[in-house]
């Protein structure tokens, strides 16, 4: 019996100082998404993270255009990122994500070539009105593309090739982003047009001689290999085009078209805006930021509600006949709001009465437990958009602020 009584004892001890010690607590915390202490996360999405194939498969958009092209397409896809990355943050968590929309740099961002290369035949030189000759300058070329495209879509993009006028023997630095040849007499021309705003404009193509400048030169294209090393590029080809650099001011832009292969075997060709800043050329874009939220142990969107007063919610609050308003601030208040539609003079807690009158009217089935963000106009000299927040506890409305 004691053997028995100690071996007991024993095993209650070993029990005892596991629960005690607990070193995997955290680590089961992580990975099970159990509650903790929630905490806010703020992050910049990088350009590795747009190609991650273990968050982003080379078939899937963003992959493909190396970034988000929205704040619709970055709200669906950013929780893919956080979590794979920051998997191990608590239910309850917010996380602000900034990150750069593509659109706003890249202007055409996969056009196959095949699709859009042509090269101009006898014919099409007469499309041109008045015009007689099998050759073109820049500005006819520029000219001629509506009578060519008569339905051109926006950012359409259009490589062509053509005998080039003057016909002389001449180099690329002459007419920059234009890659020109002499055979036999003849100049032939192979340039990018891009449809923007409603016009034809040319773009800066990249030519042949200025692939071979940074070791590009086998097939005239870049890679998915370049994608960290390829804003670098196109900058520094920029800058030592004396053509471009004698013209550039700040401020001063150039749609750069160059040809890419991508991982996925497809031979394309992009377009991305450039500014200039004084010093380099690089991409000016506008950044956005979004909030999402971990819960039930995976990242979602913030699913908050943002809802603006109408001018009948501002006549519900200050109807002098209603019967449910009574108690909103005083008769003049509601007097003044009902004939402006913005609030004088309110008590905070007043606020908070009409809103949840509004949100009571307004949303008759609320979701429980998600912020609902109100705007409504305060006067102060001027009206001034505030914004209070509202939760649904499943039985009543209650004032954050």
């Amino acid at each position: 019996m004691k053997k028995i009584l100690f071996n007991l004892l024993a095993l209650a001890a070993i029990a005892t100082a596991i629960s005690s010690c607990k070193p995997m607590d955290k680590t089961y915390k992580a990975l099970d998404g159990l509650p903790g202490t929630a905490k806010t996360l703020t992050y910049t999405v990088q350009a590795a993270d747009y190609v991650n194939t273990a968050v982003y498969p080379t078939s899937s958009v963003v992959y493909k255009a190396k970034g988000y092209v929205s704040a619709a397409d970055a709200n669906a896809n950013v929780p893919a990122l956080l979590n794979y990355k920051f998997f191990d943050y608590p239910d309850g968590s917010n996380a602000n994500i900034t990150f750069t929309p593509v659109t706003t740099s890249i202007v055409e961002a996969d056009s196959v070539f095949k699709d859009v290369s042509y090269t101009l035949t006898h014919d099409d030189y007469l499309l041109l009105p008045g015009n007689k000759f099998a050759d073109f300058s820049i500005a006819q070329v520029l000219s001629w593309l509506p009578y060519k495209y008569t339905t051109p879509v926006a950012n359409q993009l259009a490589v062509l090739s053509w005998t080039f006028y003057p016909t002389i023997n001449t180099t690329p630095a002459v007419y920059p982003g234009i890659s020109v040849s002499t055979t036999a007499g003849v100049t032939t021309a192979t340039g990018s047009f891009l449809y923007l705003n409603g016009a034809w404009i040319q773009a800066y193509q990249i030519t042949p001689a200025q692939y071979a400048s940074i070791g590009r030169g086998q097939y005239n294209q870049f890679t998915s290999a370049d994608d960290a090393s390829l804003l670098s590029y196109l900058n520094n080809l920029l800058k030592v085009d004396p053509s471009v650099a004698s013209t550039a001011k700040v401020g001063s832009v150039q749609y750069v078209s160059f040809n890419y292969y991508s991982s996925t075997k497809v031979t394309s060709q992009r377009v991305i805006q450039f500014t200039f800043d004084g010093a380099n050329w690089g991409i000016i874009s506008a950044s956005n930021t979004l909030t999402f939220v971990k819960s039930s142990g995976k990242w979602g969107p913030d699913p908050t509600v943002y809802y603006t007063l109408t001018k009948a919610d501002t006549q519900l609050i200050g109807n002098p006949n209603g019967t449910n308003n009574t108690d909103i601030g005083t008769a003049a208040q509601r007097a003044n709001l009902y004939q402006y539609g913005d609030f004088s003079g309110w008590a905070v807690a007043d606020l908070n009465k009409a809103m949840i009158l509004v949100l009571t009217t307004d949303f008759k089935n609320p979701t429980v437990n998600i912020n609902y963000k109100v705007t409504f106009l305060v006067y102060s000299g001027t009206d001034k958009p505030t914004t209070y927040t509202y939760v649904y506890d499943g039985t009543k409305w209650n004032a954050k602020q």
